[in-house]
């Protein structure tokens, strides 16, 4: 059986569908979640478990016949490394024979992204644990530029701190067909896969590709740290996940700037059999909503 964590979110509702399609039988699927309705019918046929990373038990009983499980990375801002070891724990004691983990690029120690030190720990405890395993390392989602564009195209400025650097943005459809195929597929074992998209784009690329989304002139503009910090925090107050958010924002600017989402791989044309998608192509599926924001 394969077991996909987080079912309920974005990443996981479109790795189950995917699975379905490449497995004989969909009962061998199990969607786990902490809200177990908001997924019953989304692969017909589908097991349907309870599971809380925060309630070490209900995993061991929701991994129970399990064979291989796909561990999406949580949102949660603090405790993230301490639930993915509960689940990695929760499997090996439950008997999964393989484990597939969403991590990120770049996540070795040194690096200025906040949500790094979580995937690194993740990554470090899977390896310790003797359980078969998978990482795919995913580039930041392609599908948050269309509202960084809807930002910029309103302002006619995309204000970063990058640098020079470049992103090798991916669509989220893409990063769950490659888990799809690592999940249903054999030969897998071991290996760490980098996955991006089809190009590393600069703040002067992305400035431009903006422009041409809205139809209106976007300037790509470079700031410091600290005063990118400003301008995002503004008036927003001391509500902690905003603040958090803010922070990620510029520390993941940080890891652009040194190089960490730059690379480009053909991993997912590998695993897939089909090229990632553009960020341009994501845009477009946005046009309307684009071109209103830039007038």
């Amino acid at each position: 059986m394969i077991a996909i964590s987080g079912a309920s979110g974005n990443l996981g509702r479109l790795t189950a569908s995917r699975v379905a399609e490449l497995i004989d039988d969909p009962g061998e699927l199990v969607l786990l979640s902490r809200t177990p309705d908001a997924v019953v019918g989304l692969v017909p046929g589908a097991r349907v478990r309870f599971a809380d990373f925060d309630r070490p038990e209900s995993v061991r009983t929701a991994l129970e016949g399990v064979d291989r499980l796909l561990l999406i990375s949580t949102d949660t801002v603090e405790g993230r490394s301490r639930q993915h070891l509960t689940a990695i724990d929760a499997a090996s004691e439950a008997g999964v024979d393989g484990l597939v983990y969403t991590s990120m690029l770049s996540p070795e120690p040194g690096s200025p992204a906040l949500i790094a030190a979580s995937h690194w720990a993740t990554e470090e405890h899977l390896r310790a644990s003797g359980l078969a395993f998978t990482i795919l390392r995913c580039s930041l989602y392609s599908d948050f530029q269309v509202f960084e564009a809807a930002e910029a195209l309103a302002s006619g400025r995309f204000v970063h701190n990058r640098g020079a650097g470049g992103c090798s943005y991916i669509a989220r459809a893409d990063c769950a067909m490659a888990a799809a195929a690592v999940l249903a597929g054999e030969g897998h074992e071991g290996v760490i896969y980098e996955l991006t998209g089809p190009e590393s784009l600069n703040a002067d690329r992305l400035a431009a590709i903006y422009s041409e989304a809205g139809g209106r002139r976007v300037e790509a503009v470079s700031v410091g740290d600290d005063e990118l910090l400003d301008l995002l925090q503004g008036d927003r107050g001391a509500d902690g996940h905003v603040q958090y958010g803010v922070a990620l924002t510029v520390s993941l600017g940080q890891a652009i700037r040194a190089g960490d989402f730059g690379g480009l791989t053909s991993a997912v044309q590998e695993l897939t059999g089909a090229p990632p998608r553009s960020v341009e192509s994501l845009l477009a599926e946005s046009a309307g909503m684009l071109s209103s924001a830039g007038r």
